[in-house]
């Protein structure tokens, strides 16, 4: 009697992961919205090229059917948002399927939006760039409060620009301390 070893034993496909439930509920989320109910998304994808029933548009969003790449592209396309916004998770939840937990929320998103890649060096170019801009815009904003501080009163209140340069000052020192995490003889100087 033949008994299939490991390596070639059939694989059926793997058991949806986190990203699934991602995609499940900013699937809803998007549609919902804008309005649309599953019969209009439903049409609107068969005029997308893409024929998908009212009922399977209500299994995805209920996480009890699975998204292709096709399919994900012309939801997005049909609900007004990306790819990208499909399969992002919500800043609270960090994970993803086959990613390691310890990226940091930004980072994931930064990554799905295609703005990083996840590994080191190109994390510490990522947080190098939000320093430098987290310094630049704490910068204008100190010296929008010395015009104040001098007199020169404008429009805005001067608590907004209080409020500017207390949020980018924490940026930069948050920027800082992720940089220093990964990479803790990292150069702080600007290139």
């Amino acid at each position: 009697m033949y008994v299939p070893s490991m390596e070639t034993e059939r694989v059926r496909g793997n058991p949806a992961g986190i990203t699934h439930e991602h995609v499940a509920q900013n699937l809803r989320t998007a549609r919902q919205a804008i309005g649309m109910d599953v019969r209009t998304a439903a049409r609107l994808m068969t005029e997308a090229g893409r024929k998908l029933a009212p009922s399977g548009i209500s299994k995805i969003e209920n996480g009890d059917r699975r998204v292709d790449v096709d399919d994900l592209t012309a939801l997005a396309y049909i609900l007004r948002t990306t790819p990208a916004a499909l399969l992002t998770p919500l800043a609270e939840a960090v994970t993803l399927t086959g990613v390691p937990e310890s990226f940091l929320p930004e980072e994931i998103q930064a990554w799905v939006a295609g703005a990083v890649k996840l590994t080191t060096e190109d994390l510490v170019r990522y947080w190098k760039e939000q320093r430098f801009q987290a310094i630049n815009s704490a910068h204008w904003a100190e010296e929008i409060l010395a015009k104040y501080d001098r007199g020169q009163v404008g429009i805005t209140p001067r608590e907004v620009y209080q409020e500017r340069y207390d949020v980018q000052t924490a940026r930069e020192e948050h920027a800082t301390g992720r940089l220093l995490q990964l990479d803790p003889n990292a150069s702080l100087a600007f290139e």
